[in-house]
């Protein structure tokens, strides 16, 4: 049985890599959770911890070497994460009564892992969806902000990103916003993304 100083260690670890990832990555923020986030296992969210230090702290410059040694990917590749995880929210948020499904589908296959595919092409093809989008001519355009980096292992990285839709059709204009946890996988010297859920189910 694992002991509770064994496992005080491991979220502590956890921890660290989540503090050095976010300071580190330019354009992330950071949400530390309770433990490392996997693939098969996401991490939830949780408070930042308040830590009170007697003496100044170093600036990012001089903590970047050692804070970079923490990390299991260069902070140059968790900003590319991050970038992809928002682009793939996009594209997945945005669509057109008009737009076929397989135009829809190309447009998120080459950011996508193979494995995810087949959720796709199931989204892509849903008839009840398409039917009523048609009747109503249906618009959605959506814009990504606020990507935070809340689950860091040496195998995945997961983002959570806010996406604006914005609706339009025959019957008026809508307005909404979500959040979006978007967990990728290495692929090469990049990234595919390997699952896409609401913020707050986890992964599937």
């Amino acid at each position: 049985m694992t002991s509770p100083a064994a496992r005080a260690a491991r979220a502590g670890r956890a921890a660290a890599l989540l503090a050095a990832a976010g300071l580190l990555c330019g354009g992330c923020s950071l949400l530390l959770p309770s433990t490392a986030a996997s693939p098969a296992s996401p991490a939830s969210p949780a408070a930042r911890p308040t830590v009170t230090t007697a003496g100044p702290q170093p600036t990012t410059a001089a903590a970047a070497v050692p804070l970079a040694s923490l990390l299991p990917f260069p902070p140059a590749r968790l900003q590319a994460a991050a970038s992809l995880a928002g682009q793939f929210t996009a594209a997945w948020d945005s669509w057109s009564w008009q737009q076929a499904p397989a135009a829809w589908l190309a447009a998120l296959q080459p950011m996508a892992a193979a494995s995810l595919e087949p959720a796709l092409a199931q989204a892509a093809g849903d008839r009840g969806v398409l039917a009523q989008r048609t009747a109503a001519r249906q618009v959605a355009v959506a814009t990504v902000t606020g990507p935070a980096i809340t689950g860091l292992t040496p195998g995945s990285v997961t983002v959570t990103v806010t996406a604006a839709q914005v609706v339009t059709g025959s019957g008026g204009t809508s307005r909404s916003s979500a959040g979006w946890a978007v967990t990728l996988t290495p692929a090469g010297s990049g990234w595919v993304v390997w699952d896409i859920e609401p913020a707050g189910a986890g992964n599937s």
